[in-house]
């Protein structure tokens, strides 16, 4: 009889397996090949590059029996930097299982993020295409790269999500291993349109506890708002990060708007500006960072192709380092 018993429940899980494995999985992925050049004034320094990245995904998802819906998924990631860290690996992952109006993750580089911008731009943001544009990663103050835990419930048109992150240094955890740098963070984020039609808001507060006595809790806030209204739309953000040392606090501050125009469904043109002001222990630096940048973004249907240049004054607030960027990006989905 328990031989019997043993047997029943192996065919019963095999049956679960295998009603699993039927289910519609679905595939995606996509390559980017980008060129980039740079001419840094103040240093002499200049580059020009080839690149590639390429991900791969699966998704799946369930209705199960107390009817909330789950779904799950991972993509892999690789890049041509050279880097053993940066060739095949798991860049994001998620399992979330959703009501009407609530939903709970686990989950790595999922869901809504302070990395993100309502400022409308073309393509990558000035910090994708100037290196060294780093206000907000500071501290690693974006909880959402890390494995973590969150809640996000639908109000007033959007979004609103709680996020906890126990390791925020650890970003390759096996799944039954412990690693602790001894930094957790939490955030809360709120994105949609408050219901209003072509309005489009985020804001939110990102925390990250200090890993020793030395240092100091890191701390990046966002706000930003924009409007589409036909074929342009508009948008201002401010950001602040506060990060470093108990000797050597760190405060900057980042104020950026946009504007793009969509000349058809295919072809857009946009044009960012945005201003950086650092300070070290509440004393000023010299020189603001400042970004203008222009793009012009074209589809061809299975392929889509951007361009965007970016002139910079005092990059990294370090004054007389002149900059010029520029990036040429395809990129192919399927």
């Amino acid at each position: 009889m328990k031989n019997k018993l043993l047997l029943t429940t192996a065919i019963a899980g095999l049956t679960a397996i295998a009603g699993i494995a039927n289910a519609e999985t679905k595939v995606s992925g996509n390559l980017e090949q980008t060129f980039k050049s740079s001419s840094i004034n103040g240093t002499g320094d200049s580059g020009r590059a080839l690149g590639a990245e390429y991900n791969i995904g699966l998704s799946n998802s369930a209705d199960l029996d107390n009817g909330l819906k789950a779904s799950f998924g991972f993509n892999l990631e690789s890049n041509q930097d050279g880097a053993a860290a940066d060739t095949g690996v798991t860049d994001s992952h998620y399992l979330t299982i959703a009501g009407e109006m609530l939903s709970f993750s686990i989950a790595r580089d999922n869901g809504q993020n302070l990395s993100s911008t309502v400022v409308p731009h073309i393509s990558d943001q000035a910090g994708t295409v100037v290196d060294g544009d780093t206000l907000g990663n500071v501290g690693s103050v974006d909880a959402h790269n890390y494995d973590h835990v969150r809640l996000d419930a639908k109000v007033a048109g959007g979004t609103l999500t709680l996020r906890y992150a126990p390791d925020a240094g650890a970003t390759q955890i096996n799944a039954s291993s412990i690693q602790d740098t001894g930094k957790s963070q939490q955030e809360i984020i709120y994105s949609g349109s408050l219901g209003v039609e072509g309005l489009s808001v985020q804001a939110g507060i990102s925390k990250s506890d200090k890993a020793t006595v030395a240092d100091e809790d890191d701390e990046y806030k966002k706000f930003g708002v924009a409007y589409n209204f036909g074929q342009f739309a508009v948008g201002i953000e401010r950001a602040e990060d506060h990060a470093g040392t108990v000797a050597a606090t760190v405060e900057r501050t980042r104020d950026k708007v946009g504007i793009t125009f969509a000349a058809s469904d295919n072809l857009s043109f946009g044009i960012n500006y945005q201003e950086t002001e650092s300070k070290t222990e509440g004393t000023k630096t010299a020189s603001d960072e400042e970004i203008v940048m222009v793009g012009v973004g074209y589809n061809l249907g299975g392929i889509a192709i951007d361009i965007n240049y970016a002139d910079v004054d005092n990059l990294g607030n370090t004054s007389g380092s002149d900059a010029e960027f520029l990036q040429i990006r395809t990129i192919q989905k399927f």
